[in-house]
C-alpha cells in the first residue's frame, strides 16, 4: 500500500468548518481509533511459516489450539483512512502500540480487554465468505491496506479461508455519539495476527467511518 501523510491544511480547514462538538468528536474519533487500532498487530509485515497456520481453517481445527493464543499481544495500528460525510483524510501509522490481554471465558470463547477499553472484545469464529480487504477498501471509495487479502494468501501459501479468521466487535460512546467498532483478523502463526479494523458512527446526522491495517504480535 502507498504510504500517505495527510494534508493538515485540508483537515484543518475542514474541522474549522464543523461545529464545537463536531470537532471534539472527530478529534476523540482519531484518539479512540487509534487506542483500538493499537490493540492489534506489529508495524513490521507479517512473516510467518507457510502452511502452519493454514491448518487451522475450520472452527474444530481452532478449538484445539485456541488457548495457546490466551496471554498479552502488542497492538500496532498502521495508516488508515477516516471519512466524514463527503471527505476522505489519510492518517498515518502510529508509533505507539498498546497491549491488549487476550483471555479465555468459560465457554471457550476468547476476548479482549484493556483497562481502558469501555467494554470488553469478545472474538467469534467468523463464519463468512473469503474476505477481500481490497474489495471493501474500494468500496469505501479509499486505497487498499498495506496487505491485502491476496498479499496474505502470496505470503501464507494459501487461501485465507484456510486460516484461523476471528471477528471482535464493540462500542464506544463519546459524548453521546455510539462508535460502532470491527476487527477482523486472520492468524498467520502463533505469535502474529494481521487484520483490519473498522468504525462507524453518525455525528450530528454525520457518518464517520474509519478504515485501517493492524498488527498483532508478541
Amino acid at each position: 500500500m502507498r504510504r500517505e501523510h495527510p494534508d493538515r491544511s485540508m483537515i484543518a480547514r475542514f474541522l474549522l468548518q464543523l461545529s464545537r462538538k463536531e470537532r471534539k468528536i472527530m478529534i476523540r474519533a482519531f484518539q479512540l481509533i487509534g487506542f483500538f487500532a493499537s490493540i492489534l498487530l506489529s508495524s513490521s509485515p507479517v512473516h510467518a511459516a507457510p502452511n502452519v497456520a493454514c491448518n487451522y481453517g475450520t472452527s474444530q481445527a481452532w478449538d484445539r489450539i485456541s488457548l495457546i493464543y490466551v496471554g498479552p499481544w502488542q497492538i500496532a495500528h498502521h495508516a488508515g483512512y477516516v471519512m466524514a460525510g463527503p471527505m476522505t483524510m489519510p492518517f498515518p501509522a502510529s508509533g505507539d502500540s498498546e497491549t491488549m490481554q487476550i483471555e479465555m471465558l468459560p465457554t471457550g470463547g476468547l476476548v479482549g480487554t484493556h483497562p481502558e477499553a469501555q467494554h470488553p472484545i469478545p472474538f467469534v469464529w467468523a463464519d463468512e465468505p473469503p474476505w477481500s480487504f481490497e474489495a471493501d477498501a474500494s468500496r469505501d471509495g479509499v486505497p487498499a491496506p498495506m496487505l491485502s487479502s491476496s498479499d496474505v494468501e502470496k505470503l501464507m501459501e494459501c487461501g485465507v479461508e484456510n486460516l484461523a479468521r476471528l471477528i471482535g466487535r464493540t462500542q464506544a460512546t463519546i459524548d453521546g455519539t455510539t462508535m460502532d467498532m470491527t476487527l477482523r483478523l486472520m492468524v498467520v502463526g502463533p505469535d502474529q495476527m494481521y487484520g483490519i479494523f473498522h468504525t462507524s458512527s453518525i455525528a450530528n446526522g454525520m457518518p464517520v467511518k474509519s478504515w485501517r491495517a493492524v498488527t498483532l504480535t508478541r
